[in-house]
Parts: C-alpha cells; structure tokens; sequence
C-alpha cells in the first residue's frame, strides 16, 4: 500500500465521514493517489506496453480479372502462357503514423509481373519501386499515417499455382496481413502462403 492510501485512511474522521460524504471524498487527493505513486507507474507500464506491442498492418486482395487464359505476344516480343491482373488495398490499421518502411509482393516463381501501379493520395506511380526478381515487388512507403491507404494493381503472367506473399521490411512494431476481401462470386484460387512456403514451390 502507498504511503498516498495510507495518509488518507488516517485522515479520515469516521464521524464526519458518515454525516457527509462529500467532504470524504476529495477530487483532488484522489486524482493525486492515481496518478502519482506505484499505481501510476502501473498505468504508465500497461499503457507503454499496449502501445509498443507488435500490430498488425492489413493488406487487403480486392480484385482480380483474367486478361488472357492462352498464350499471347505482348508488345516487345515476349510470350506469355497467360495474363491476370490482380489489386491490392495497403491500409494503415496501426495506431502509428509510420515514417519510412518496406512492403515486397511475391507471385508464383515462374510468374512474371510485366506492369505495376501504385496509387496514393499524392497521385499515380509516386513511390520508389523495384522488381527484386521477374515475380517479387519491392515499394518504398513513407510518411504513411493512421488510416491512410495505398492501391497496388499487377499484371502477372505465366501464372501456375497462384500463390502469394506480401511481406515488411526495414520497419518494427508492426507486421503486414494479407486478407482476402474479394466480392466476387466466383473468385480464383489465390493461395495466401508465407515466404518460406512461396519459395518451396516447384520451379
């Protein structure tokens, strides 16, 4: 018990506490034993804890459509056995505006991203991205405050497994779930799989 609690029971007077309980309870000594002493150093701990616990980042499968199920010759010259488009919403569902971090998509190994775009509140392909291999997206997001959010939209060809994995880099307290919320009635068979298994696949 603090010495707080302990110098307010002995200053209590149980005649004049039973005849008026207004002047017992001092709005002031009670706001100065809750927020001061060991209790406050626990609301203090419990709330750095809430605060700094890993949170989760949603990143949302919202569309998909078949460009072409055959082979095509896009232009350049190159075949493909087939052609999806596929779109994703990034959303800010911390409760931090978060700085500088890395989000990295990743299809089927055989797969092929031939186009991407990204849309932002500031405009259209604004972000610094790079394709790390033929089938994996690597953007850099800055300044992404609470409840902002990000479009992604992919053409992917020579599509087999359909497999996909979105992962963070180079940022801490929160890691990035993908969900699917595609309305469609009929929708492909997009496999969410982490990166370990993605990368497992057959090639």
């Amino acid at each position: 018990m603090s010495k707080e609690l302990i110098s307010l029971l002995l200053s209590v007077d149980p005649v004049s506490a039973s005849t008026n309980t207004a002047s017992f309870i001092d709005p002031k000594t009670v706001l100065t034993f809750f927020s001061g002493g060991a209790f406050g150093s626990l609301i203090t701990i419990i709330y750095n804890r809430i605060r700094g616990r890993i949170q989760t980042m949603e990143c949302h499968y919202i569309d998909d459509d078949v460009i072409s199920r055959l082979p095509i010759q896009v232009d350049g010259g190159d075949s493909h056995q087939n052609i999806f488009s596929k779109q994703f919403l990034l959303k800010n569902t911390t409760n931090t505006d978060i700085k500088d971090f890395i989000v990295i998509f990743e299809f089927d190994c055989e797969s092929r991203i031939i186009r991407h775009t990204d849309v932002t509140k500031a405009g259209v392909d604004r972000l610094k991205k790079r394709l790390l291999k033929p089938n994996e997206y690597s953007v850099t997001i800055k300044n992404f405050n609470r409840k902002d959010e990000i479009k992604f939209i992919f053409e992917i060809a020579n599509i087999t497994k359909d497999l996909c994995n979105v992962t963070e880099d180079n940022c801490i307290g929160f890691k990035v779930k993908l969900k699917d919320k595609r309305k469609a009635m009929i929708k492909s068979k997009l496999t969410l799989v982490d990166k370990v298994t993605l990368n497992q696949t057959t090639r």
